[in-house]
């Protein structure tokens, strides 16, 4: 997909049709209303939907995890970071995860609605963007399999290599995005997805507060010059849920950000 293609074009149509059909299938399921198709033909339906619904909801920035944990008085393993997706027709620990399910496919289904629209105030990674992000989770930490990063320069390098080893096209610490007197300069840009990735290190010198403060300054000034903004954070063991840091700033900033961790 295409995040500067005409946001008026069929496929977001075709994605809320499609989101819109698995929320109302996965719903019955959990009201066990199995009529007029049938329970097995419900499932099945469900099932032929699941993966297409899950990217869907993955590139609209909506995808997340739940953790599950047993009531106090039975005790047991705790579910930690599950796949709804994944779950949807279990229970554990008699919990159904379809309503967060439904209201995370709900969240998606807005964000393709205002892309239709064209109001502006969403913007959607392009798959190339996404491919690079899972490219940098599986490779940096192997980059660091013969000793810890000594500095961010360190984690810069690796993930130059990881840019090269995919032959992506990108300039290094070159470009510059100016607010008033300030000039702020990301770690690498890409051109062609209209991308900025910006590098941190997180260890006890550079607690997660101080990375997160920086964060926040990057997306006020990039944003002046990029559409699309990654930030990856290589932890040294001082974030406690790399989830949660994830997640908020997806909700909040509307940016990525890759926690890889030593």
């Amino acid at each position: 997909m295409d995040a500067n293609a005409d946001p008026k074009r069929p496929g977001y149509a075709h994605r809320i049709q499609l989101l819109e059909a698995f929320h109302t299938d996965i719903l019955r399921w959990f009201h066990a209303e199995y009529e007029p198709d049938g329970k097995n033909q419900l499932r099945q339906r469900i099932n032929k939907a699941v993966a297409a619904a899950r990217q869907a909801t993955i590139d609209a920035g909506c995808f997340q995890r739940m953790t599950i944990a047993p009531p106090p008085a039975v005790g047991g393993m705790v579910i930690q970071n599950a796949d709804m997706f994944d779950i949807l027709f279990d229970n554990p620990w008699g919990r159904s995860v379809i309503p967060n399910l439904a209201d995370t496919v709900e969240q998606a289904i807005g964000v393709y609605e205002h892309l239709s629209e064209d109001t502006g105030v969403i913007r959607l990674r392009s798959p190339g963007a996404i491919d690079l992000e899972t490219a940098i989770e599986r490779a940096l930490r192997p980059s660091f399999r013969r000793g810890r990063p000594e500095s961010e320069t360190d984690v810069q390098d690796s993930v130059q290599d990881i840019l090269n080893s995919l032959g992506v096209r990108h300039v290094r610490d070159k470009e510059v995005a100016s607010i008033g007197p300030r000039a702020s300069r990301p770690d690498f840009t890409i051109d062609d997805m209209d991308l900025a990735i910006e590098v941190k290190l997180a260890s006890p010198k550079h607690a997660p507060g101080k990375v997160q403060e920086e964060i926040n300054a990057d997306v006020s000034a990039y944003r002046t010059k990029w559409q699309h903004l990654l930030f990856v954070v290589y932890d040294l063991g001082v974030i406690d849920d790399p989830y949660q840091m994830r997640q908020e700033n997806l909700k909040h900033y509307g940016v990525s950000v890759v926690v890889v961790k030593h």
